[in-house]
């Protein structure tokens, strides 16, 4: 008989379980969105409420749906996207904030019946800036093309990436694992002598917010299959004697 209430107990407390990634990126100033279903044990009355809350750590408060009970910090910025119902406790951080890091937990109360706090499935955010991909070393009068990409979980608000020099651009979004997005610009220009030495900067946005920049300095080479020196005539406040030379 004591056999049998231990197996009892032990499948209850399986039931107690919550399905979140262990870590999500997001672009500083952005939404990111934590994905996040829950279990419980079946009761044997329909529950009739469910609460949700979000932590911080062990006891800080980041979503509850009274707000007086979350810590200043994250007042205004959370919100549960997720039916409770359904089993769904995604919760959706809007900005997102550099110190937002985690580690987070979730945790449900269901009206008359019991409560859980799922301590041991935490998500943690990396607030990671743009990723720019060009060669530093490129030869002039050459095409070059030249890639800066974000991961975020908001496709319906995702960030805009422009370029300091003109050139045509692309865009490509990708649907990654866990709700995650990846947009990626490619620019695809030729390489001038006013380019040496300059920054080419990628600069990510999010509906105004500070924006958030990654630069790589352009090694601009002459186009020359032999250790020649080459000669261009470049009128310029840069160069008066208008002779500019190339190893």
């Amino acid at each position: 008989m004591i056999q049998d209430v231990k197996y009892l107990i032990t499948i209850e407390a399986s039931s107690w379980t919550a399905e979140v990634p262990s870590s999500v990126s997001g672009l500083q100033g952005s939404c990111i969105v934590i994905p996040c279903s829950f279990n419980y044990p079946e009761p044997e009355k329909k529950p009739s409420k469910f609460t949700g809350i979000w932590f911080k750590g062990t006891h800080d408060t980041i979503y509850h749906p009274d707000s007086s009970n979350i810590i200043k910090d994250y007042r205004g910025r959370t919100e549960l996207v997720g039916d409770l119902r359904q089993k769904n406790c995604s919760l959706r951080i809007d900005p997102l904030h550099r110190s937002d890091k985690g580690p987070f937990h979730f945790r449900v109360e269901i009206k008359d019946q019991n409560k859980y706090s799922y301590m041991h499935d935490t998500v943690s955010i990396a607030v990671n800036p743009p990723s720019l991909s060009v060669r530093e070393e490129v030869k002039l009068g050459v095409e070059l093309s030249a890639s800066c990409s974000v991961s975020h979980s908001c496709p319906s608000d995702s960030p805009l990436l422009t370029w300091s020099h003109s050139g045509t651009p692309s865009v490509q979004s990708q649907q990654l694992t866990n709700g995650q997005w990846k947009v990626t610009s490619s620019l695809t220009f030729t390489p001038s002598i006013t380019d040496h030495n300059q920054s080419l900067v990628c600069t990510a946005e999010h509906r105004g917010v500070k924006p958030v920049k990654m630069s790589k300095t352009l090694n601009v080479k002459c186009k020359c299959t032999t250790p020649v020196i080459c000669t261009y005539k470049y009128m310029d406040e840069q160069w008066p004697n208008g002779i500019v030379k190339m190893q």
